[in-house]
């Protein structure tokens, strides 16, 4: 079953973007953080003080060590997009490549963001405050200097990913629905979830404003301008993604494991 097919003969089901954005938040959001700022604060020798839903505390390095665990998080962040941006290319089905297609703009909006956020706050992993730039000086060149490459990628990566809608569905304004449809829910799931999730923090709303929201409804912001585009195109692509509960059952367990175990925070 899918929702009602628009003017191009598409059909996209809500539902099944539904289930994937609450899959993929939970498991992107943990490579960057367990697989990311964990993983390397082990390797290094550090101590893995606390693994949270939207943040991990390591003890016991300093120097170029600490500055490797900040970076992290971003450089994983990085290697799942291009790695997903490949299978991307390679995909055969609607569903495979749209889940990658998912995958890829998502990542690298939240590692183009994280570079403009740490510059136009100052914090973050990568700020000049406490980040992987602290000893950084002048921080005002700096800060500077993230807040332009960073809004530079992130325009880029936009205009990217509209063009990788424009390869599955075609270019003509009949796909406006399908656009809306993949694009708006999965950013709005996303957000909506792991604000929820931080919520459950104890560190309270700060680690909320600052982790969950700007990550997702910060970092995945390119979705509205991706999701609100007019193609203007003539191409038009048949593309069907059908209603798969068993999609909306994985996405409902992991997010419900992620709030759960990581929500309230591991300490150890």
């Amino acid at each position: 079953m899918v929702d009602d097919t628009d003017r191009s003969g598409s059909a996209v089901d809500r539902l099944t973007i539904v289930g994937w954005a609450m899959a993929l938040m939970p498991l992107l959001t943990m490579a960057h953080e367990i697989g990311g700022h964990a993983a390397t604060c082990a390797v290094l020798g550090g101590d893995v003080a606390e693994i949270g839903a939207f943040y991990v505390r390591c003890t016991g390095l300093d120097g170029a060590a600490r500055v490797a665990v900040s970076l992290a998080g971003v450089v994983v962040n990085v290697m799942v997009a291009l790695v997903a941006y490949r299978f991307w290319r390679h995909a055969v089905s609607d569903s495979a490549r749209l889940l990658w297609w998912l995958v890829w703009v998502t990542q690298a909006f939240v590692a183009a963001g994280y570079v403009a956020f740490s510059g136009v706050t100052g914090g973050g992993d990568l700020g000049v405050v406490h980040g992987a730039l602290a000893d950084a000086s002048p921080p005002l060149f700096w800060r500077v200097m993230q807040v332009a490459g960073g809004v530079t990628a992130y325009v880029m990566l936009v205009r990217a990913a509209i063009r990788g809608l424009d390869a599955m569905l075609g270019d003509a304004p009949a796909t406006a629905i399908s656009r809306r449809r993949i694009a708006l829910t999965y950013y709005g799931v996303a957000g909506i979830a792991a604000v929820a999730v931080g919520l459950a923090n104890p560190v309270g709303l700060w680690v909320t404003l600052m982790s969950a929201a700007a990550s997702t409804f910060g970092g995945l912001a390119g979705l509205i301008s991706v999701g609100l585009a007019r193609p203007r195109g003539a191409t038009i692509n048949r593309f069907v993604i059908r209603r798969d509960w068993r999609v909306n059952a994985i996405g409902a367990v992991t997010l419900a494991g992620f709030a759960l175990v990581l929500g309230p925070t591991l300490s150890f």
